[in-house]
């Protein structure tokens, strides 16, 4: 990893090439005034520059692989905040658990040192940390090549790599190969249709009988079939559309679908993509990155359990969060935004 250029009461004191920031592959530097954040896929993107002081909670976990997982709380302008998810991914028989916890340390230490004197202060991100378009690379037309931001100039922390452009040879050579496939297709199409006109005769297609089942809501007619098929009546799926968007109800709901076969409190989490979840009571709170439906048991009874669940991606695909007690479903909540989050306080002792 390249060092970018400091002022001269900076010093860098944490620096790792291997992580993935909400899913993206990055680079990360921990400063002394300062954490920089480089997306490895575009290296020549102007760094990201996360001030401590906008750096609201510090937390740690796990991912469904068991990676560690530091999870960054950030303030933006509009005074909403920002997970970033940092994953340590491991190789086989290796560990980085202890990278985690040092970064946690340092992180957690110097935003509070920040924070003392004037409190959180918003910070401002920019894609692909938060949903849109990329910026220009640096170098293209309107942008700067390593202009002063905010006291720090902010190169590019790895060397820019030149593009190749493609020979005239090349697209020559590609198209002649187009040119020989249209042929190729025109030359079967006309022998399709011209060899019947040719050869005096007719191409007979078959007539093929195909069994089918009825399924009737009174009596089902029997199957065309040479043995008999078992034929599965789905139970009542949830519509999402009866679904409200970030909404909690925490009326029991005996008739809803069933956690599994097990007692006691479990949080539902399902979404097709990836996310970040925290869950559990008070003082004993846990948080994972995970992705796919996932069930998570929740040691408690007769208290107060809270969820909240964002999504790391700007699909409007639907995220859905419910907590069941004893087999029912108690409470649950949706969204469909991107970048939501799903938050719940149920309190059990209303069951």
């Amino acid at each position: 990893m390249g060092s970018p250029y400091l002022n001269s009461n900076e010093a860098i004191i944490l620096s790792t090439h291997n992580v993935v920031i909400n899913t993206i592959p990055a680079e990360a530097i921990l400063t002394s005034q300062r954490l920089i954040l480089v997306d490895a896929r575009h290296t020549s993107l102007r760094p990201q520059d996360i001030p401590f002081a906008s750096l609201e909670t510090v937390t740690i976990g796990e991912n469904t692989g068991m990676d560690p997982v530091l999870s960054l709380s950030v303030v933006l302008p509009d005074e909403t905040r920002h997970t970033l998810g940092i994953v340590f991914p491991q190789a086989p028989k290796q560990k980085r658990t202890a990278e985690r916890d040092e970064w946690a340390a340092k992180v957690k230490e110097l935003s509070l040192v920040a924070q003392k004197g004037g409190g959180v202060k918003p910070a401002e991100l920019l894609p692909p940390w938060v949903a849109g378009e990329l910026p220009e690379e640096e170098g293209g037309t309107g942008k700067g090549t390593g202009a002063e931001i905010g006291g720090h100039v902010n190169p590019p922390l790895a060397p820019r790599k030149p593009r190749v452009k493609a020979s005239k040879g090349n697209h020559r050579i590609f198209l002649a190969a187009g040119i020989v496939l249209v042929l190729v297709i025109a030359l079967v199409a006309a022998v399709t249709f011209l060899a019947p006109t040719i050869t005096g005769t007719l191409p007979k297609t078959p007539v093929t009988t195909v069994p089918t089942e009825a399924v009737s809501s009174t009596t089902p007619s029997p199957a065309v079939t040479e043995q008999p098929t078992a034929v599965a009546t789905p139970g009542p799926a949830e519509t999402p559309a009866n679904i409200p968007v970030v909404t909690a109800t925490t009326t029991p709901e005996a008739t809803q679908t069933p956690a599994p076969q097990l007692s006691g409190v479990w949080v539902r989490i399902q979404y097709g993509g990836e996310y970040t979840a925290s869950y559990g009571t008070s003082g004993r709170i846990r948080e994972v990155a995970a992705s796919g439906e996932q069930y998570y048991q929740i040691p408690a009874k007769d208290q107060i359990v809270d969820a909240a669940v964002q999504k790391l991606d700007a699909s409007g695909d639907l995220l859905t969060v419910s907590i069941y007690y004893n087999g029912a479903r108690f409470a649950s909540g949706s969204t469909t935004k991107p970048y939501g989050t799903v938050e719940i306080h149920a309190d059990l002792r209303d069951s």
